[in-house]
């Protein structure tokens, strides 16, 4: 099955947005064993927007397209769509209904604009929007399904992963010589690319049944494993195979499979053991707070803490010795290790840490520059400690990879040296 992808808009050909949607469609088809062929943008044109419908029918057995479907007057893909098939724009009852439904739902009435989403061509099929109001439209074009989605995020990911991706499902399974497929997404932390790659790419030619592939999410790099072979034993085993390799040689690296994401894995190693975790903050602002409490149910671990910034409130907030911040600076490791005991005994928490450091662009000394952070871990039954680090970067970058290292610091202490509450 080829699938392609087509997007719409002028936001997205100027720079103005960034397409998230498509990411989004890719790694749920790859878990389908679908690789995508091709992404196109478009901008609002009506002739390249017909022409590219017409490409990519012609190519593919699937396109999925996004954005354009709105009340307003530039949204005219469905006429671009009524074009390429030689239909006329219709409108649809159903639709209609629906957009009356949710208007009168939100105590709204309903304008020219909005009975725009109701006009479609003639012979395409209307799906529901769960999210919205714009419908998704299905439409055959020569051998192509072609699936017209709305370009808003929430939207799209909802009739994605509800319309979209079981008729590819079904469409897969019904398909003759059918090739079997099994995935695997395993997570690293502390791993450049190119170190995932030299560590795990000579393990390739003892799996010849599974590609390796590699995908950078900053902070993290992964490693993407596809398994085929002509049943689904086969290559459910060659899969374990080449993960057992992969996690050997990876070791403590990898911290989560498939949809695993750090912070509640993280989360999960302290509420096993009973712990519970503060933290304070400088150069990172939050950051580290922000990623803990963004999981459900996180208060059970998670205490609280500090976004101490200024030496002021170092001293106020987490007990940081004004001598300390005298005589070392606020940037350093005694300031690390200061704050991390602090916060700890302030909040009553098994594990205190710590961040600060330069993010810059400003700051930094010739011993320290732009880029240096000092993060601390403290905690019971253990020598306080303090990791200097050199990241480059712009400002959020310095931040991101800060946050991740001083969270990995305690996952790390949780595996190699469990302690009691």
């Amino acid at each position: 099955m080829r699938v392609e992808l087509l997007c719409t808009g002028d936001e997205l050909v100027t720079g103005l947005i960034t397409d998230t949607n498509s990411t989004y469609l890719e790694a749920r088809l790859f878990d389908l064993g679908v690789k995508v062929a091709r992404v196109t943008l478009v901008g609002d044109v009506r002739p390249d927007i017909t022409g590219a419908l017409l490409e990519a029918s012609a190519r593919a057995d699937v396109v999925i397209v996004s954005g354009g479907l709105g009340p307003t007057s530039d949204d005219f893909t469905l006429e671009c769509a009524a074009a390429a098939a030689g239909v006329s724009m219709q409108e649809d009852a159903r639709v209609l209904g629906w957009l009356k439904e949710r208007y009168a739902a939100r105590g709204m009435a309903m304008n020219p604009g909005a009975l725009r989403m109701a006009r479609i061509p003639a012979g395409t099929e209307p799906v529901r929007n769960p999210q919205g109001s714009a419908p998704l439209v299905i439409q055959q074009l020569g051998r192509a399904h072609l699936f017209f989605l709305p370009g808003v995020p929430r939207e799209y990911r909802a009739l994605v992963d509800g319309e979209v991706l079981p008729r590819v499902r079904t469409w897969l399974a019904a398909e003759p010589h059918r090739t079997f497929r099994a995935f695997r997404l395993l997570r690293t932390v502390r791993l450049p690319e190119s170190v995932l790659n030299e560590h795990v790419m000579p393990l390739a030619p003892n799996h010849p049944r599974v590609v390796f592939g590699f995908r950078t999410h900053a902070p993290e790099n992964h490693l993407k494993l596809m398994a085929e072979a002509p049943s689904q034993a086969e290559a459910d085993a060659a899969l374990a195979a080449a993960e057992a390799a992969c996690r050997q040689v990876l070791g403590t690296h990898v911290y989560g499979a498939d949809d695993s994401e750090y912070a509640p894995v993280l989360l999960g190693l302290l509420a096993r053991a009973g712990h519970t975790l503060a933290v304070a903050e400088s150069c990172t602002g939050g950051l580290v707070a922000q990623e803990l409490t963004a999981v459900p149910g996180s208060s059970q671990v998670f205490i609280g803490g500090a976004v101490a910034y200024s030496e002021k409130m170092k001293s106020a907030w987490v007990g940081v010795s004004p001598d300390i911040l005298a005589k070392h600076s606020a940037v350093s490791s005694q300031t690390a290790l200061a704050m991390a005991e602090g916060v700890r005994a302030a909040c009553g928490a098994t594990f205190g840490l710590s961040v600060t450091g330069y993010a810059g662009p400003g700051g930094g000394t010739p011993e320290d520059p732009v880029g240096t952070v000092y993060c601390g871990l403290a905690g019971p039954g253990m020598q306080p400690r303090c990791e200097r680090i050199s990241l480059a970067g712009d400002r959020d970058r310095v931040r991101l990879f800060a946050a991740s290292h001083v969270l990995e610091m305690l996952r790390l202490h949780l595996l190699t040296a469990p302690v009691s509450p």
